[in-house]
């Protein structure tokens, strides 16, 4: 009888054992990943769609007229970013209640503040995680550079 009995239990463990081990049948990362680029002649896509979130490039606010400014500059580059960002949602069917993280990149961190007061107008309420990182240097002699990971809807 307990022979019996340690045959069945090595039976059910060697099925659950060869259950455990065949993959699941479920579609690839890489299988649902779209690139997305409206307007785009640039080396690299503006956003990817991949897992059920959307993941954008960074974007830069510099421009010839906020390079030349010494007053409020980081609140230029910064409403000339998120105003580039809305035009994009608005493209492709997002909006800033979307975002979930954002990442930040400041080539001097005493600007975070007047980079805070402008994001935070995009964000009224249930703004996204957030990291604002100092760097030493932004393309397009940018002093701000931000991107975002949205949910997709």
């Amino acid at each position: 009888m307990r022979a019996t009995h340690v045959l069945a239990l090595v039976t059910v463990l060697a099925g659950c054992q060869a259950e455990a081990q065949s993959p699941p049948a479920q579609q690839s990362a890489c299988e649902a990943r779209e690139s997305i680029n409206p307007s785009s002649s640039l080396p690299y896509s503006q956003a990817v769609r991949a897992g059920g979130a959307i993941y954008f490039a960074g974007k830069v606010g510099a421009t010839q007229e906020t390079r030349a400014m010494t007053e409020g500059r980081i609140q230029a580059e910064t409403r000339n970013v998120m105003e580039s960002f809305k035009t994009l949602f608005e493209e492709i069917g997002v909006g800033f209640e979307d975002v979930v993280m954002g990442n930040v990149y400041l080539t001097d961190i005493d600007d975070y503040a007047g980079m805070n007061e402008v994001y935070g107008e995009y964000f009224p309420s249930d703004p996204p995680a957030r990291v604002a990182l100092a760097v030493n240097q932004i393309p397009a002699q940018g002093i701000v550079e931000i991107a975002f990971i949205a949910a997709c809807r």
